[in-house]
């Protein structure tokens, strides 16, 4: 591609006539697959600086460098293009959907933004229009499906040229439509600037990543991004029960739709509730419907509520998504029932902030009486290490108000101490409940332990990692390394053991 068509009507200083012919044959940010006639991207990050690799860029085949005006300086003229912008990112994104023939332009792109619920949501969405027959791409926490393959994923939001080169996959396989989750980091970083979204939908607003954002305010403003990028004909589907909800939509010139377990455009009632599902009457302008789905909680039939909305305004129609929700496409590691026989019910959530977690027992907790099954609510949980610790000893306090049981242990400690994040949750832990209290910084052992001393008719909720099949951890000497951990496989192996035991 000439690189006028590639930065016209971009933000980027004057650029000399005789350079616009320049032929680009590559995009890149990584200076590691930088080929002759690639374009670098050279910007500030929050972990590296890629202006450090300038001079390697163009040693390897660079003609041109997309940078701000201080990596501008690192620029030999002589031997490449200097192109500077204001906002590097927002540049980047915006060259890399016209470098891949603009394509979210031809599918109908639909964006989930929320602390929680996300995954939940753009899965069943994925579900419902593919089994519909609307060949649906999907980017998410667990999974990227570009149309071809399904591949296991690597973050929440790839970085921007990734993005685009993998949505000019899902039109080259002949998708129609895509679904993805937006981060607040991604919003924030502008990985998803460049984007052409039909329709956004929010979740809830909770506390996470403060030790990303600032303060809410920012957390907030990162996310409500999203509907700013929406198309003018674009659709808004927000949950109104959310106490940010008005906050979210404030500015968005789209459509706005809202669903609620009240009142809204859209409305959801749970018409019974068990400990691995719920019934559930979505009323709308399809009319009503009655679904089950094989996930617990009220928080899951809002989930499913908004899915169900995005596929309805995505032209699916009732009949299409009742079948579809017959046999719901679920992401793993969300409330997912162990498997194995025996008399203890065992659930892996990934459910690693306090609103998470706060809702996960207390949606198991009253799916516990209102189905009339007995036993202990026992929870093991954990904090990730080198993130927000204003977390911490949060969930302890809620762990402490809401189980029976209560096992703390490591999530993903990275370079921190596991037996020190332990004490910090444990600190929130009320006095009076300490006696219920577990430290197991192992998270083996305190998965092991706890699934052996459950009684029959008790459940147990291990949460924190969800659908993740690794533990982030350092070694004696404090490096960081990474081991194939899976809660789901440990824990299947231990209600084996129950069996074989009795």
């Amino acid at each position: 591609m000439e690189l006028r068509s590639l930065i016209e009507t971009l933000d980027i200083g004057p650029v000399p006539e005789r350079a616009l012919g320049v032929r680009i044959s590559d995009l890149t940010d990584d200076s590691r697959t930088v080929l002759p006639g690639s374009l670098f991207v050279a910007r500030s990050g929050v972990r590296d600086d890629g202006r450090k690799y300038i001079e390697q860029a163009v040693r390897d085949g660079a003609v041109a460098v997309l940078t701000d005006e201080e990596g501008a300086k690192l620029v030999d003229e002589k031997h490449a293009l200097v192109l500077i912008a204001s906002d590097v990112a927002l540049a980047a994104a915006q060259m890399a959907e016209r470098f891949n023939g603009n394509p979210t332009e031809k599918l109908k792109l639909v964006g989930v933004t929320g602390t929680n619920g996300k995954t939940t949501v753009v899965h069943l969405v994925h579900g419902i229009m593919n089994a519909a027959g609307v060949r649906t791409g999907m980017i998410g926490t667990v999974e990227i499906d570009d149309g071809r393959e399904i591949a296991q994923a690597e973050m929440t939001t790839p970085p921007a040229i990734e993005l685009s080169r993998t949505f000019a996959n899902m039109v080259d396989a002949g998708c129609k439509a895509a679904v993805m989750e937006a981060s607040s980091h991604a919003l924030d970083q502008r990985r998803v600037a460049g984007l052409a979204f039909d329709i956004g939908v929010f979740t809830t607003l909770g506390t996470d990543h403060m030790d990303y954002h600032a303060d809410r305010d920012a957390y907030l403003k990162a996310k409500q991004r999203l509907f700013g990028l929406l198309k003018e004909d674009g659709v808004a589907i927000v949950n109104a029960d959310d106490p940010a909800c008005e906050e979210m939509i404030t500015g968005c010139k789209a459509r706005i739709v809202r669903t609620s377990m009240e009142k809204g455009d859209w409305t959801a009632r749970v018409l019974a509730r068990q400990i691995d599902g719920v019934r559930v009457r979505i009323e709308g302008p399809l009319g009503a419907i009655e679904v089950s789905l094989p996930l617990m909680g009220d928080h899951n039939a809002m989930n499913l509520l908004q899915a169900v909305a995005v596929a309805h305004e995505l032209g699916v129609d009732s009949e299409s998504i009742v079948a579809a929700l017959a046999h719901p496409e679920l992401p793993r590691g969300r409330l997912q029932r162990v498997p194995g026989t025996g008399d203890v019910s065992v659930f892996v959530d990934f459910a690693h902030t306090p609103d998470a977690l706060e809702r996960t027992l207390h949606e198991m907790r009253r799916s516990m009486q209102e189905s009339g099954h007995r036993g202990n609510l026992w929870i093991v949980f954990g904090c990730g290490g080198n993130k927000d610790k204003t977390k911490r000893p949060v969930m302890g306090k809620i762990a402490g108000e809401l189980a029976d049981r209560i096992v703390i242990t490591s999530d993903n400690p990275r370079t921190e101490a596991p037996e020190a994040i332990v004490r910090e949750v444990f600190e929130g832990v009320e006095p009076a409940r300490r006696t219920d209290v577990a430290q197991i910084p192992d998270r083996a052992e305190a998965i092991v332990r706890a699934v052996g001393d459950a009684e029959p008719g008790d459940v147990v909720i291990i949460a924190g990692k969800g659908h993740e099949r690794f533990q982030e951890l350092s070694d004696a000497h404090g490096h960081r390394v990474v081991r194939e951990f899976d809660d789901v496989s440990l824990a299947s192996a231990c209600l084996r053991g129950r069996v074989t035991a009795q």
